[in-house]
């Protein structure tokens, strides 16, 4: 799935995917968290991120994580706390930030990762998903 989408609209960059679908994203002061919040206005998609992650790496994971949930469950509300999240669709969503991110590396080096430790630190991947 993560392949199709990043096929059809040229790029694995999570927040140049949100604008080529027409998915607002809206920078928002939650405090320490969540991270990232996706939430339906008018049954459309918003992309809510924690205003202290926008000059992070983590916002590159976070952003993608909620395009996760967005592309994985539409219709359904979630957060990203910055923690292992568990339950079906925060490992769903999870998931798919991590490959999306996969890609995301090999399109900037032009070769995949070296281990996952790679993507934590270039795109804030979650430490705990080792775990």
């Amino acid at each position: 799935m993560v392949k199709s989408i990043v096929f059809n609209n040229g790029t694995a960059d999570p927040f140049l995917i949100t604008e080529k679908l027409d998915i607002e994203i809206r920078w928002e002061a939650f405090g320490p968290h969540p991270l990232g919040q996706t939430a339906y206005f008018d049954k459309c998609p918003i992309i809510l991120l924690n205003e202290s992650i926008r000059d992070s790496v983590q916002r590159n994971f976070t952003c993608g994580h909620e395009l996760g949930h967005i592309i994985c469950q539409p219709g359904i509300n979630g957060y990203q706390t910055g923690r292992l999240s568990h339950g079906t669709c925060e490992y769903e969503a999870n998931q798919f930030a991590t490959a999306l991110m996969g890609l995301l590396y090999v399109e900037e080096n032009g070769c995949g990762p070296d281990s996952y430790y790679d993507l934590v630190h270039r795109y804030g991947s979650p430490i705990d998903m080792l775990d």
